[in-house]
């Protein structure tokens, strides 16, 4: 786990993991190293972001680089629990269809 007040990313074993705190620019180095460290950078399978408190593109962008990372390596991440402010921010971007496959 990271300190107060950044993302924090719980791995729950068997490729399923929680993100929660805010998915924002200033946590996204932390939360990727720990994606490597943890393995879940390739080997995720569902990841729980219900428990996101905000997020802004670079978050967005990670987890659609997390996805396609996952991809590559022959597996297929699924997002639950997106939040709406999310959700709306992918909808902008056009990647609403990658967050919403597991809804």
């Amino acid at each position: 786990m990271s300190e107060t007040g950044t993302s924090q990313l719980a791995d729950r074993g068997h490729g399923q993991c929680v993100l929660s705190g805010p998915l924002t620019l200033a946590g996204l180095p932390w939360l990727w190293k720990e994606l490597e460290t943890t393995g879940l950078l390739v080997n995720a399978r569902e990841a729980d972001l219900s428990e996101v408190q905000e997020a802004d593109s670079a978050g967005l962008a990670l987890l659609m680089a997390w996805s396609a990372h996952c991809r590559q390596q022959g597996g297929h991440l699924v997002f639950r629990g997106v939040p709406q402010k999310l959700l709306a921010l992918a909808r902008l971007t056009g990647a609403e269809a990658a967050l919403a496959q597991a809804g």
